[in-house]
């Protein structure tokens, strides 16, 4: 009983590290990238409240091509030509993370999920306004003034490990508040080399406006 005891202990413990070392990595990689962004941080920027969607993330990790993947009975398919390329492209081990966080019951409109959202606490930076993307869509249908000056609009997805937690990817869409006409996606696979997480890699969308 007590070795069954000491056992479950060690299991409990190892998870709530995994843990706590998986919310660091997210955290330190989002304000890492956010860094790289903003330069001026006294100027107040739009982050659109609700995150881009997993299942987003991976079409343009695949540059769209996932699908094609999925539903070949040999899983043989060709590189995308878009999205993350060779080397660091490989499908067996985009399936993994495909498997571990694709999720259709919380894909939402315009790629965001449905019931995830950033908060104040997520981010280094202090002048932040969250703004729901359905609000800046009326806006911008109606032709209204959405800020009373030019900055940016930014919507991100939650970080996702990729290739045995080596890697780090995150999906971006980003443009200027004036003229708001369409977000610029992309996604974008980070490391941590020496405690630092850096680009390795940027994968552009796949659709054309």
């Amino acid at each position: 009983m007590k070795k069954k005891f000491s056992i479950l202990l060690f299991m409990a413990v190892s998870f709530m590290t995994t843990y706590a070392q998986s919310e660091k990595d997210k955290y330190d990689v989002i304000n890492t990238y956010m860094s790289l962004l903003i330069k001026d941080t006294t100027k107040t920027i739009v982050v659109v409240k609700e995150k881009i969607s997993p299942n987003t993330v991976i079409k343009l990790f695949t540059g769209g091509a996932e699908a094609n993947f999925v539903y070949s009975k040999k899983n043989v398919v060709e590189d995308p030509d878009f999205g993350i390329q060779k080397p660091l492209f490989k499908w067996s081990d985009v399936n993994k993370m495909r498997n571990k966080y694709r999720d259709d019951a919380n894909d939402g409109k315009y790629g965001f999920a449905k019931n995830a959202n950033w908060s104040s606490k997520d981010f280094n930076l202090k002048n932040i306004y969250f703004e729901i993307f359905d609000s800046i869509m009326i806006k911008k249908e109606k032709a209204l003034p959405i800020y009373k000056y030019k900055t940016l609009l930014i919507a991100l997805s939650d970080p996702m490990y990729y290739r045995n937690r080596k890697y780090l990817v995150i999906g971006i869409a980003i443009q200027s508040t004036s003229p708001l006409i369409n977000l610029n996606y992309y996604v974008i696979v980070m490391k941590k080399n020496k405690n630092k997480w850096e680009v390795v890699q940027k994968g552009e969308k796949y659709w054309v406006e």
